[in-house]
């Protein structure tokens, strides 16, 4: 028998594991304490992407930065949970690109012990697994999803098809123009599951699905992920900025409103309370930007629909705790029918789970109606966990098991919301007032995505804030 819980943990025992594994987190103060009036950059959003450049303006150490955080953990998307010795996501992450992404170089930068175990790629179908992709991209010669054949025109056309035209061009149309054979529609449709988070195939972007192998060819990884899970990566950028006499961090404190007078910012209010800064750096869904936060004066209106008109990506997401081992596989699988991937994470990481068990993930990306419907999320949990059996060999032995449908990316990439319609890092018209995470205008997938736009704004900011 298993337990299945579709409610995350106590928040109390997350706030006891976050203060016990994060040390800097509890040293952050209360909503009941004050700060400074005055601060040259504040960076709202304590997610991936603010944490990633906070942690890049305390290194740089010439302005003093407030990080903002609406609600009382860290971490956004990528807050860590403890239960029942094991350390588990919010939902699903890899370190695309590996230890040579976005993720691993701000690692670096903070001198950061954390390292990013490579990880390979395979393909579920048909009752078979193919490789895709070892740890390393010269093993792209034993790949066993396409024939020689089909690996060389897949490849000319990833390195030839660079343009506006191919993200504004689905993965379907791309099939059926280029009559791709069977096997290669099979693949693009698995990566497009697996990277891009969405199995409308019809929407999705195949320009976007092949500037990412594009990237994986110059890094020579596609996938990673951390050693002990996210929880040290966010220790590592907290500690970071906290460690910094030039920033302060702040919880349960959300920002409510930009005052920019001529355009210029010059102050942010933050629950209820004005304070001064030279530029404000908004790391959440660009969306958020036009319908939660007031800016004075207001966003042009078309502009502000264009960010509301964004579609998120999300999908199914389960997490399995299992009492015995069943695979020593370190691999992603990837499958279309049911659409999903799935992976043994703890066999990348083994300090995830305790020892002699096994911890799990699934995810399959889910179209809005979808989300809502509760007969269609039964029939698909029941799928993943079918396929988890098939993929691995045999029954799962559960202890328990936790399933949430959530957003996962702030922006699907669609074609007609792909990178060159996405919103820029610099908002229009506006000076010292900046977008960041994984829904603008910057080079990457997911995390590593949001994580390269903090990278980008660094230089924007202070240059800015330096002028």
């Amino acid at each position: 028998m298993h337990r299945d819980d579709t409610n995350p943990p106590d928040r109390v025992n997350v706030k006891h594991y976050l203060e016990s594994c994060l040390p800097c987190y509890a040293r952050g103060l209360s909503n009941g304490e004050r700060m400074p009036k005055r601060y040259d950059i504040v960076v709202a959003g304590a997610g991936i992407s603010g944490l990633s450049l906070a942690a890049l303006l305390a290194l740089e150490g010439s302005h003093s930065v407030l990080l903002l955080e609406k609600g009382s953990v860290p971490g956004g998307r990528f807050k860590v949970e403890k239960r029942d010795g094991y350390l588990l996501d919010w939902g699903i992450h890899a370190c695309l690109l590996g230890a040579r992404g976005a993720i691993g170089e701000v690692l670096r930068r903070c001198a950061s012990p954390v390292r990013i175990s490579p990880v390979g790629m395979a393909l579920y179908h048909d009752g078979a697994l193919r490789a895709i992709l070892g740890e390393r991209l010269i093993s792209i010669a034993r790949q066993q999803a396409l024939s020689s054949l089909d690996m060389a025109r897949l490849g000319l056309a990833v390195f030839r098809e660079w343009g506006e035209s191919s993200y504004a061009t689905s993965v379907a149309q791309w099939v059926e123009t280029h009559r791709a054979s069977a096997a290669v529609e099979l693949l693009l449709k698995a990566l497009c599951i697996g990277l891009l988070a969405t199995d409308q195939f019809d929407r999705a972007s195949i320009g976007e699905l092949f500037s990412f192998l594009r990237q994986t060819a110059r890094h020579g990884s596609a996938v990673g992920y951390p050693q002990g899970g996210w929880g040290p990566v966010l220790d590592t950028l907290l500690e970071t900025v906290q460690g910094s006499p030039k920033c302060e961090s702040r919880f349960d404190f959300g920002l409510e409103c930009v005052i920019a007078p001529r355009k210029r910012v010059r102050a942010v209010v933050v629950n209820g309370e004005e304070i001064e800064c030279r530029a404000v750096v908004c790391a959440f869904p660009p969306q958020m930007l036009a319908e939660r936060v007031t800016v004075d004066p207001p966003l042009p209106a078309e502009y502000g629909r264009c960010l509301a008109s964004l579609e998120e990506s999300a999908g199914l997401c389960i997490e399995m705790g299992l009492n015995r081992p069943v695979t020593p596989d370190t691999r992603v699988v990837f499958s279309v029918d049911p659409p999903a991937l799935v992976w043994a994470v703890s066999n990348l990481s083994p300090r995830v789970a305790p020892p002699g068990k096994q911890l799990i993930q699934f995810f399959s990306p889910l179209g809005p109606d979808q989300q809502k419907d509760e007969r269609f999320i039964s029939d698909r949990l029941d799928s993943l966990v079918d396929l988890g059996a098939a993929v691995f060999g045999g029954p799962l032995d559960e202890d328990w098991r936790r399933h949430m449908v959530t957003t996962v990316g702030g922006v699907v990439p669609f074609t007609g919301q792909a990178r060159p319609e996405r919103p820029a890092v610099e908002v229009p018209g506006y000076s010292g007032l900046f977008l960041i995470g994984d829904g603008v205008c910057v080079a990457g997938l997911g995390g590593d995505l949001a994580v390269r736009s903090a990278l980008v704004a660094e230089s924007l900011v202070c240059e800015y804030v330096r002028q």
